[in-house]
């Protein structure tokens, strides 16, 4: 039995391990292979609107946007965009007037504009290219890309940078970058500003950023490497300016730059903190100040270029038929400066995030797949069922959000899969499994117990399933029966003998369910129930005589609904043992019963034919007197040794519930201690003692059993070894 027991517990353990490594292989296996990273995306997103939308730029940060208004405003002045590049020389000039510490252009100077009796640079083009070198904080864009080698002519790709840029652009203190073959994406060609305008300006930084897969745009690469060459992107490249470190240094999972750890994810790149609050300048304002500074006007300054004092001055374009408004997790309106923007403000603020490790990902899917898992297993409840797998959702949800304010980003959707899936392959395999012993117990059972303990056994069905096999059990067996029914039933006829006992048998039913026991069978006229299982109490013995009392306080309604039909009175005897029985399921294939056996249950059945002999309604054992004593006040009734048994016992009357008055109570206590008075004197052989005592009882047939008892050993000689047990000859 207890092998069975173990083996079903164990086939429950290696099922439950099978689904955890099954949901932890799918959901990991889809982790690594990006199956889950456009919900990745959006959760990522939720978290990013939810903190960062109302977060500012670094105050050293100024953006100026080429806008719509600015388009409208200015086209008449200097035609369609693209304008003429002396537009922007004087725009170098009025940021340098105000004191800025760097001008960052999102803005391609590739090419020179169109030639006119053959110069190569065009009035404008020098223009940009004289105010870039005097201001000395002019950072220019250029492009670093990837082509398909089968969509151009190869003799295109993999041209050299220049010398010359390489000298001056490139970052000769950066350290590893190769090492750690950093931002390998391939490189093969390359879009550089004019000769000159590189020749002549501060700086140059990397333009670019890839969207992901869901064509949302959210990292950039911090520096890139072309050639063997380290250049910075075009949100590092003021920092470079400013900066007096000996230059970047690559440690693999981050860069060490300004004194600062840039964390890099595994590729390289960089997660963005978005910033969503900014106040750009339209560049169309920008312009009317520098004209009114031109014209003297200096009442008229739409923007006073001290505003601009030690800023980094990102100029980029808003306009939406400039083509360059990307789609972020904070908006789908989101001018590309911005990103880069937010990137140097994430660095001068040290407000970078930071992704969870590999490792951490898959002891989170592995430790919810088991805790779902086993929580729906060995939790019977429904509700706790649903509790546990909505509990971890709802704590990994809070705990991602509280990381993500921290600068940690917390993977969600690999370890929330792993709830879901083990979820569903769990309930699954209990819908397809274990529902049909459930199913099969709770037939069993329906016929023996109330609705109430058949609920609780569904429930544990799996302490159920050795039923057939058998197992022992500390159980309180009761016996009852109509004491002369075979005369009674002689006087009625069949189908008023059946319906004499159908209307005993549903008000005692009701009682045994009342107090949890489990209805055994009925016998004829008698009633065999126990208690403790299938639902195990301690409190089996207690219930087991609260039942018998109750039973004996019902007859009258009993006999009343008898009387209504013309139908003799009945009167019952009830017996009680506490012992250690065989439970199961007994019988042959075809027909089963759910009861106990051994001599527990044998000597109950005796105790129930004592109860006329010794004119008490209720016997019970000193086995199940010693469950109930404290609660239930009970007379001594006798120390008998029963048919077919060598070892004597004490029986016992119980009188009260623990619930009744205390009057009655007290009245009960009384006539207990008058009969353990009246029986110790019995025991004694002191017989005037005892008969005075006995003769104190209320009339029952106890007291006068004993008085004429001991009138009968007065006037006989009894045996020296004589221990006052009584030895019954019938059962």
């Amino acid at each position: 039995m207890q092998l069975f027991f173990n083996k079903a517990r164990k086939n429950k353990l290696i099922t439950g391990l099978i689904i955890v490594a099954v949901v932890s292989l799918v959901v990991l296996t889809s982790y690594k292979t990006g199956l889950l990273d456009r919900l990745e995306y959006i959760s990522y997103d939720y978290r990013m609107l939810y903190y960062r939308k109302d977060v500012e730029l670094h105050p050293d940060i100024e953006i100026v946007l080429i806008d719509d208004a600015s388009l409208n405003t200015m086209t008449p002045l200097f035609g369609r965009f693209p304008w003429p590049r002396s537009v922007y020389a004087p725009l170098l000039e009025y940021f340098a007037m105000g004191g800025a510490t760097a001008v960052v252009f999102d803005i391609l100077f590739s090419e020179s504009e169109l030639v006119k009796n053959d110069e190569l640079y065009t009035e404008n083009d020098l223009q940009l290219i004289q105010a870039s070198a005097a201001t000395g904080f002019a950072i220019h864009a250029f492009q670093l890309i990837h082509e398909d080698e089968n969509l151009v002519d190869k003799a295109y790709l993999n041209k050299v940078i220049p010398d010359e840029f390489v000298s001056l652009h490139a970052l000769r203190n950066a350290k590893y970058f190769n090492i750690h073959e950093y931002n390998n994406r391939g490189f093969n060609d390359h879009i550089l500003p004019m000769t000159e305008l590189y020749k002549n300006t501060a700086g140059v930084g990397v333009v670019g950023v890839d969207a992901d897969i869901d064509s949302v745009y959210r990292r950039i690469w911090p520096f890139s490497v072309y050639q063997g060459s380290v250049y910075p992107s075009l949100a590092l490249a003021p920092l470079v300016l400013k900066s007096n470190d000996d230059g970047p240094m690559n440690h693999g999972d981050y860069i060490q730059f300004m004194d600062r750890k840039i964390p890099l994810e595994e590729k390289g790149n960089y997660l963005v903190n978005m910033v969503g609050k900014y106040e750009p300048y339209s560049i169309a304002a920008i312009f009317s100040s520098v004209q009114s500074i031109q014209t003297g006007d200096v009442g008229n300054i739409l923007v006073s270029p001290d505003e601009f004092e030690n800023k980094i001055v990102f100029v980029g374009a808003s306009a939406v038929g400039l083509e360059d408004i990307k789609t972020t997790p904070l908006s789908t309106k989101t001018p590309g400066v911005l990103i880069h923007a937010s990137a140097t403000s994430n660095i001068l603020n040290e407000d970078f995030l930071k992704k969870q490790s590999t490792l951490a990902v898959v002891l989170f899917v592995m430790f919810f797949a088991l805790c779902t898992t086993f929580g729906i297993l060995y939790f019977h409840s429904i509700f706790l069922q649903t509790v546990v797998p909505f509990g971890l959702v709802v704590f990994y949800t809070i705990f991602s959000y509280l990381n993500f304010s921290q600068g940690m980003v917390i993977h969600m959707v690999a370890p929330l899969s792993a709830v879901g899936f083990a979820w569903l392959a769990t309930i699954s395999y209990l819908v397809f499994t274990e529902g049909k012993d459930k199913q099969r117990v709770k037939k069993m059972f329906s016929q023996y117990v109330s609705p109430e303990i058949l609920a609780q056994v569904s429930n544990h069905y799996e302490d159920q399933l050795t039923a057939s096999i058998g197992k022992r059990e500390h159980l309180s067996i009761l016996f009852s029966d109509i004491r002369s029914f075979t005369n009674m039933s002689e006087q009625l006829a069949a189908e008023q003998v059946v319906d004499l006992l159908n209307t005993y048998f549903s008000v005692m039913c009701d009682v045994v369910f009342k107090y949890q026991g489990t209805m055994d069978k009925f016998i004829g006229d008698a009633i065999m129930a126990f208690w403790g299982a299938p639902i195990r109490t301690e409190k089996h013995g207690l219930q087991s005589v609260s039942t018998a009392i109750e039973m004996m306080r019902r007859l009258p309604q009993v006999n009343e609904a008898l009387a209504e039909k013309n139908y003799p009175e009945v009167d019952i005897g009830v017996g009680i043992n506490t012992a250690e029985v065989v439970l199961g399921n007994i019988g042959s294939e075809k027909k089963l019963d759910y009861t106990v056996i051994g001599d527990g249950v044998n000597l109950a059945s005796r105790l129930e034919g004592l109860t006329k002999q010794y004119g008490c309604p209720v016997i019970i054992s000193e086995y199940t007197y010693e469950e109930i004593k404290d609660e239930i006040i009970c007379a001594v009734v006798d120390h008998v040794r029963v048919k077919g048994k060598l070892e004597p016992i004490s029986i016992y009357w119980p009188l009260t519930l623990p619930e009744d008055e205390q009057k009655q109570k007290n009245e009960a206590q009384a006539f207990a201690d008058v009969a353990q008075k009246g029986f110790d004197c019995y025991l004694n052989q002191q017989w005037d003692e005892a008969i005075k005592y006995y003769s104190q009882l209320s009339d029952c047939k106890l007291k006068s059993l004993y008085k004429d008892r001991c009138q009968e050993y007065k006037s006989k000689t009894l045996p020296k070894d004589w221990d006052g047990v009584y030895t019954l000859t019938t059962k």
